[in-house]
């Protein structure tokens, strides 16, 4: 496989037309596949520079998602098709930013989601092979990691309990990181009218930390519960080890 070389695309754009499947009760896309249209546009945005699945098949290495921030600014609905466009923001040792906005039929933007990748080999993280070093950068490159600190949760917390789903899981059978959006905005709505409202407002921000795999059967814990800022959410597994924490703050 040749290596790419110095004229590669620094932005992919790709339509994407609203499933039946993909909306809510109230006809608006998930959070799931709204990370699923993102992390979809980064995988065509990495087959167009030269690295496709098979390049890191032979290399022995994966990109995972590290933390996401998704700015919700508009609603998406069933059968609308938006576009989507993500470039590549920055670089550290072994992580990647990239940046993708998603623009509606009328040409309004409807969300912005910042999501910074890690490179692994399956075990550990590992630095970003050298060939990498061609592919463009379209943004202000150096970055400082999305952290999410929470204290423990308070004893007033909503709490579910749940294992992943069969549908829930990807191809690295572990539930896909779009997946925990959809369970932060169930815990966040379990919470009563308020937390309900919180998760329909616009626009809103999402931030999320991953820690861990949520792996297949795995006994859950999530929790939900107001701060000053807005809303708090932890996942847990059965040892109390946090898989993922994440705030919800509706502007």
């Amino acid at each position: 496989m040749s290596l790419p070389g110095p004229a590669l695309p620094m932005r992919h754009a790709a339509e994407y037309r609203v499933r039946f499947d993909e909306a809510t009760p109230q006809g608006l896309l998930r959070g799931s596949a709204l990370l699923g249209y993102v992390q979809d546009a980064a995988w065509r945005h990495s087959e167009a520079m030269g690295f496709p699945r098979p390049w890191y098949r032979e290399k022995g290495v994966a990109w995972l998602v590290r933390a996401v921030e998704a700015r919700i600014l508009g609603p998406i609905a069933d059968g609308e098709t938006v576009t989507v466009t993500t470039r590549l923001t920055g670089y550290r040792k072994v992580m990647a930013r990239r940046e993708t906005g998603i623009v509606g039929p009328d040409g309004e933007p409807r969300a912005v989601v910042l999501i910074d990748w890690a490179m692994t080999d399956g075990r550990a993280p590992v630095r970003i092979p050298s060939e990498f070093e061609h592919a463009p950068i379209d943004g202000p490159g150096p970055f400082a990691p999305i952290r999410v600190d929470l204290p423990p949760g308070p004893p007033g917390a909503t709490r579910l309990r749940f294992s992943p789903r069969l549908r829930e899981l990807d191809p690295m059978n572990h539930a896909n990181n779009g997946v925990y959006l959809d369970w932060l905005e169930e815990a966040v709505a379990a919470a009563g009218a308020e937390g309900a409202a919180a998760i329909a407002v616009l626009p809103r921000t999402y931030r999320m930390e991953y820690l861990r795999p949520a792996e297949p059967g795995a006994a859950l814990v999530s929790e939900a519960w107001r701060d000053d800022a807005g809303w708090a959410y932890r996942l847990a597994d059965a040892d109390d080890r946090d898989l993922l924490r994440g705030t919800l703050i509706a502007e």
